[in-house]
């Protein structure tokens, strides 16, 4: 057992470097250590966050937090612990990581496509095990109902029933943690399959090495392909357009499928209390403001820190396939990457009976339908860590190593952007709650928009997002 003072440096360091630098995901894995001091909350925000619940000499735990911190520099890197679980089997790409086989298609059954963001595998995958008695529960994110103290939309859940596992299905870009399902399978023994995205799953990888139930009780990790994770005022930026205020919304659907439009044109639905009302709100995504996910509003410092878009840790990945010859379905097809082999034989048999329609595709498609997100994690983070270098700051180890040069004048400049456009989406949404207006934020944001919009030289600045924004933007600013 560790020390008291000894586990007070170790927690210090944790917040000195992860915590205090910005770095904290809110994943929740330091917080689910057996007698942890940590707990999740949330920040003034809409973050998720770890701080300290009691003090550290009260703790009896012999795991090193930092350890299973995705973000420490403690634990180990994706690519060693991808090496432990897949080296033997699986062929190595330098993008997509592992692989035994890579498909792109979507489920051909039932309407696990209609009920899911692209093409349904995600929830297929879950429920196929489940069927098919080769675990007893599913934890993966789930709505939920908020209240006064907690107004949080969606979390981890356990489900065990074929319907309980089909009303998760869908895409969440929200704040989410794990420490408190993870007691709850403390408490629940049985065989699971865990669902998240990279940092996640490689937050129960490195948790899985020091806790013997948890290693015991995960049999597969299933990983979402990732942008980045968002905090709730990135649901509420939306629902405000709608007329649904921040700390209204009662429910959100983040990738409401149109059938007359490409698959990257979906929807959003917002649903929530207006004048003393519950009503319902149904808009074009790209008909709103602050829809550019290259802007990255309401990013997580962390998810800049970030070399793992394709969940390299997990058994199996889905993403959506945004190829030219799979984009224009409305109905969504997903990219698969198969590390697990029990996982390989459930998709080959389902695209034998007709339940998948999958094609077989090589890694190098998989990277191409990923190409912005590798992009921004490979070579614009290795400029952002140059930038962390210059100033002498600590950041998390990663593979990409530190360079300028690779990037031109104006990609350093749209990589700076991104930054500050992150930054100071958090501060001007609480400007904005504070005031009541949500043109405030709007006022905030416009020149570091238009500065990040000049970074495209081939975009004429009169296409969107100005250009269907000013459809609504008087109301805005008389709201």
């Amino acid at each position: 057992m560790l020390g008291s003072t000894s586990k007070n440096q170790e927690i210090s360091k944790l917040f000195e470097t992860v915590v205090d630098g910005g770095y904290c995901i809110g994943c929740g894995a330091c917080a689910a250590v057996v007698d942890s001091p940590i707990k999740m909350k949330l920040d003034e925000y809409g973050k998720l966050y770890a701080t300290l619940n009691e003090p550290v000499d009260k703790t009896s735990n012999q795991t090193s937090l930092g350890t299973v911190c995705p973000f420490s520099n403690e634990g180990l890197n994706e690519d060693q612990l991808a090496e432990e679980i897949f080296g033997k089997d699986c062929q190595y790409h330098n993008q997509i990581g592992y692989y035994l086989t890579t498909y792109a298609g979507f489920v051909n059954e039932g309407d696990f496509r209609k009920r899911g963001s692209s093409g349904g595998m995600g929830n297929w995958i879950v429920t196929q095990l489940l069927s098919e008695g080769l675990v007893d529960g599913v934890i993966h994110v789930k709505p939920c109902t908020p209240s006064p103290t907690d107004p949080r939309l969606f979390k981890y859940q356990i489900s065990k029933t074929i319907e309980e596992v089909r009303n998760g299905a869908k895409s969440r870009y929200y704040p989410i943690e794990i420490s408190e399902v993870i007691q709850m399978l403390r408490e629940q023994p049985g065989r699971y399959v865990i669902v998240g995205v990279p940092c996640f799953i490689k937050a129960i990888r490195l948790l899985m090495k020091q806790d013997p139930i948890i290693s015991e009780r995960i049999k597969f990790c299933v990983g979402l392909i990732c942008g980045h994770l968002k905090s709730i005022h990135f649901a509420e930026m939306f629902a405000w357009q709608c007329g649904i205020e921040p700390g209204q919304l009662l429910e959100f659907d983040f990738r409401k499928k149109l059938p007359d439009r490409v698959a990257s044109q979906y929807a959003i639905k917002a649903v929530g209390w207006q004048d003393g009302q519950v009503i319902e709100r149904i808009s074009p995504v790209r008909d709103l403001y602050g829809w550019d996910w290259g802007q990255g509003f309401f990013k997580y410092k962390a998810c800049d820190y970030c070399d793992d878009v394709v969940a390299e840790t997990a058994d199996i990945v889905v993403g959506d396939a945004w190829l030219p010859q799979y984009v224009g379905d409305s109905q969504g097809t997903n990219v698969v990457v198969v590390r697990n082999s029990i996982l390989h034989n459930l998709i080959e048999q389902g695209i034998t009976t007709g339940k998948l329609k999958l094609d077989h595709i090589d890694a190098d498609e998989v990277a191409r339908s990923q190409s912005s997100g590798l992009n921004h994690r490979r070579e614009g983070l290795a400029y952002r860590l140059y930038l962390s270098d210059q100033k002498g700051e600590w950041r998390p180890p990663k593979r990409v190593q530190p360079q300028i040069n690779h990037l031109s004048k104006q990609l350093q400049k749209r990589q700076y952007l991104r930054i500050q456009l992150a930054e100071q989406s958090h501060i001007a949404f609480k400007q904005a709650i504070d005031a009541k207006r949500f043109y405030i934020f709007v006022q905030r944001m416009s020149l570091l928009v238009l500065q990040y919009q000049r970074t495209y030289p081939h975009v004429p600045l009169w296409k969107k997002p100005f250009h269907n924004f000013k459809k609504f933007i008087k109301r805005l600013f008389f709201s």
